[in-house]
């Protein structure tokens, strides 16, 4: 039986190409986002076979409670990628220009998102034999890089996310399930910008060949898109 991944945040972006480059590789792939509608995502399904949508919204219970209960439960889940995040404001912004409110929302997704999200699926996990859970993150989520005063929600963010994955696989390590946090690098999408340096193709060619690769020894840490070790 071919593995099965369920990736958030698939209407554009990383999220898309994973999406597309995991079922090229023969997954079963459960595609999720806010708008599975969207025309990129259709005509993924369009294209393969082994694609299929599911609406969810990190930040909304419902949904992600609905997507489960669409999961068919007996055949579990081998792979979770909590991708979907999102960058409040514009990255340049003086601490004293900045909404308070913007930290919320980029926890609400980025770091409770993900909780949320990985809570409901844990039981569909716990029944494969090569559980896997990979949390996006990013080097801008890296305290001991950290050297300029630019995306301040985000990075904080993305820095506590990375220490969500380090605790969340210390538990998870006894039933044999590997969580790990991925840097994708600097990728050309809506986030990343248009100086970027990475297609999403090439970034997610790379994550999953990393994804495919992880071992119960490779827990607990976080990881360049082609599996160095990144510094926390």
């Amino acid at each position: 039986m071919s593995e099965r991944v369920l990736i958030t945040g698939c209407s554009r972006g990383i999220g898309l190409a994973l999406a597309e480059e995991f079922a090229r590789k023969g997954y079963r792939v459960f595609a999720s986002a806010r708008s599975p509608q969207c025309s990129e995502l259709q005509a993924l399904v369009l294209k393969w076979r082994n694609v299929t949508t599911l609406p969810l919204d990190v930040r909304d219970n419902a949904t992600i409670a609905r997507a489960a209960r669409i999961l068919p439960d007996n055949e579990g889940l081998d792979l979770l990628v909590n991708n979907a995040a999102i960058f409040p404001g514009t990255g340049d912004e003086p601490f004293e220009l900045l909404d308070p409110e913007s930290f919320n929302e980029a926890f609400d997704c980025n770091v409770t998102g993900v909780a949320r999200v990985t809570r409901a699926f844990l039981p569909h996990l716990r029944k494969s034999a090569n559980a896997r859970i990979v949390n996006i993150s990013s080097g801008a989520g890296s305290i001991a890089e950290k050297e300029d005063s630019s995306y301040y929600p985000y990075s904080v963010s993305k820095a506590a996310l990375n220490m969500l994955t380090r605790a969340l696989a210390a538990e998870l390590r006894s039933s044999g399930i590997v969580m790990t946090a991925i840097s994708p690098g600097w990728v050309r999408t809506e986030m990343g910008g248009p100086g970027a340096p990475l297609t999403p193709q090439e970034s997610a060619n790379s994550l999953l060949g990393t994804i495919a690769g992880l071992t119960i020894e490779q827990t607990g840490k976080f990881l360049g898109r082609e599996g160095q070790p990144y510094v926390w």
